[in-house]
């Protein structure tokens, strides 16, 4: 089970509670995600005393991250694949975002610029609510398609706004897409969506998985698994 907790030092720390997991464990994740796995028999309240143990090795990440990764300002001309950005100074008082057909539309007062961190946060939530948009018209008629083109099977299909992977196929074929593939170019796209669906016949990444993955890629399976590496779920606006 994955939670958020806002934390007094740290900001969002992304919990997960897990019969797996053994001890109490800390990993950092770029741009800035904080993340503390917990096993189901130990308490929050004392894994967060243990992750207050370890501020200067999380602060000193989280800044080695920042100097690799640095915040990128955006600015028009800027699209996703069917909305276009259009910055509204405005008689207003505070940051807001508006998603229409064809444009996503912030709207910030006069008094400060595009590039203010505020607009800028508020900027990269409204590119991500119309990549949900898109994703949800787009990626599950597209899993059906290459399915039935391939003959898979497969149970639900979802949209979430997932950053720790492109996509995911449960035990009961269930498959979750992220709104992120809306970023990267349309043959990885289906690549990820067949990925997925082999794992609807292979449940790991054995042998025979990735020969049925390379059979659909028409054997380009390691030349898209090479050129996806470039891509991220995280820093991608």
């Amino acid at each position: 089970m994955k939670t958020v907790i806002n934390h007094h030092r740290l900001g969002e720390i992304v919990v997960s509670q897990t019969f797996r997991a053994r001890r109490i464990s800390i990993s950092l994740r770029p741009p800035s995600t904080v993340r503390l796995t917990v096993p189901y028999n130990i308490a929050l309240s004392d894994a967060i005393k243990f992750l207050e143990t370890k501020y200067d090795w999380i602060e000193s990440g989280l800044a080695k991250f920042k100097q690799k990764y640095p915040d990128k300002i955006i600015e028009m001309p800027y699209s996703t694949r069917a909305h276009s950005l259009r910055y509204n100074p405005c008689n207003t008082a505070k940051i807001s975002a508006q998603l229409t057909e064809t444009e996503f539309i912030v709207s910030y007062p006069m008094t400060i610029h595009f590039s203010d961190t505020q607009v800028q946060d508020i900027t990269k939530r409204a590119i991500e609510m119309a990549w949900s948009d898109e994703a949800k018209k787009t990626l599950p008629p597209r899993v059906k398609y290459l399915a039935e083109e391939f003959n898979f099977k497969c149970g639900k299909i979802t949209v979430r706004n997932t950053r720790s992977k492109w996509g995911s196929c449960a035990p009961q074929n269930d498959i979750s897409l992220s709104i992120h593939l809306m970023h990267i170019p349309s043959h990885l796209v289906d690549y990820i969506i067949l990925h997925e669906l082999c794992h609807t016949i292979h449940k790991n990444h054995g042998e025979h998985f990735h020969g049925l993955l390379r059979s659909v890629t028409n054997g380009l399976h390691d030349t898209y698994r090479k050129e996806l590496k470039i891509y991220s779920t995280r820093n991608c606006y």
